[in-house]
């Protein structure tokens, strides 16, 4: 399901939003900004805080009505840009508000899991699998998650891509 559209004229609000800028972003939502809009390539206020980890925003994004799984012009969730970075606190809040954790992205078909083991990040791996996700789904190459991490030499990440 892809967002809403925001108005001409929001951009700040996206990068607020990207930025972390709490104060500035509520001041958006009450003077009326769709909490669901999409802006550049499709990607909503939840993704962009989702991306740099700022859990505080993405609680409160969610609290006023941000939806977990709305997809941007790649059907990227915010749970996927969350797992590029070691924002394991904001992984939680988006999996605690019923984020799909086997979301599959329309690029590449990459999952949150992927993202996470392919940048390294041990602590959000072992909460993704903690969770649900799919240790054995493969992207358009048929490659998983495990072979991200090797590839990219993430030890702790293929040892724990390997407990079971």
């Amino acid at each position: 399901m892809e967002a809403p559209v925001a108005a001409s004229g929001d951009e700040a609000v996206f990068q607020a939003a990207l930025d972390g800028q709490e104060a500035v972003v509520d001041r958006a939502i009450k003077g009326g900004l769709n909490v669901n809009a999409a802006g550049p390539e499709g990607r909503t206020l939840l993704m962009l805080a989702s991306f740099n980890g700022h859990a505080a925003l993405v609680r409160r994004l969610i609290g006023v009505g941000a939806r977990v799984d709305l997809k941007d012009q790649i059907s990227r969730t915010a749970l996927m840009y969350a797992s590029t970075g070691p924002a394991a606190d904001t992984v939680r809040v988006l999996l605690d508000a019923g984020a799909d954790v086997n979301a599959i992205d329309g690029n590449e078909r990459w999952t949150a899991l992927m993202f996470a083991a392919a940048e390294g990040h041990v602590d959000v791996v072992k909460l993704l699998l903690a969770r649900g996700a799919n240790r054995d789904l493969r992207d358009v190459d048929g490659d998983r998650a495990e072979e991200f991490a090797a590839n990219k030499g993430h030890a702790a990440v293929v040892e724990a891509l390997r407990a079971r």
